[in-house]
């Protein structure tokens, strides 16, 4: 059976976004979907992230999907380059990723500093790896996830929502994501 784990993003919940809709989603499909609570501080720890992410996650196999946004892109492919040196996964969907400093919210910068990915192990490690954008997203610029979807050797997907894929800007659905995870799901018989 797969397993989808969700990492949200900066000062982000599961109860935020398009991340209720996938739940939702998810249940009515018979599919095992884990959207992660990670500290939502304005000054948030990689470490901290990663303690909570290691309590939330079951253990990962090959059928298991990672679906990550925004800051939870970082956060992420810290984890998987630490968990993957044994391990492979079936697929990664980054939304609105990105890999280093953005040039503004300095208050994260020490989180994306401490990150450490191997973009190598995790092609080899990670059949298929997803990258989803936004032309109009005034958070993370399409040109960050273009470089990010680059480093990874990842398919690239332009979103049809104009925006950073968060409930304020009206985002509470994203279909894209479940588009490039259906083809992969193992349902729960």
């Amino acid at each position: 059976m797969t397993q989808v784990i969700v990492v949200h993003g900066y000062t982000a919940s599961p109860e935020e976004n398009w991340y209720p809709w996938i739940q939702q989603k998810a249940k009515e499909e018979g599919v095992s979907l884990k959207v992660l609570r990670l500290d939502p501080s304005t000054k948030p720890r990689l470490e901290t992230w990663q303690q909570q992410m290691q309590q939330q996650i079951e253990g990962l196999d090959e059928n298991s999907i990672v679906i990550a946004h925004s800051l939870g892109t970082v956060a992420a492919l810290h984890y998987l380059s630490e968990k993957l040196q044994q391990q492979k996964i079936k697929q990664l969907v980054l939304v609105a990723g990105f890999n280093g400093r953005l040039g503004r919210l300095e208050e994260v910068y020490p989180f994306i500093d401490a990150a450490r990915i191997d973009f190598d192990l995790l092609k080899q490690q990670i059949e298929e790896r997803v990258v989803i954008y936004s032309e109009g997203d005034d958070r993370v610029a399409p040109k960050f996830s273009l470089e990010q979807a680059k480093s990874l050797d990842a398919k690239v997907i332009q979103a049809e929502h104009f925006g950073h894929f968060i409930d304020s800007q009206g985002c509470t659905e994203l279909p894209e994501v479940w588009q490039v995870i259906e083809p992969y799901l193992i349902r729960e018989s």
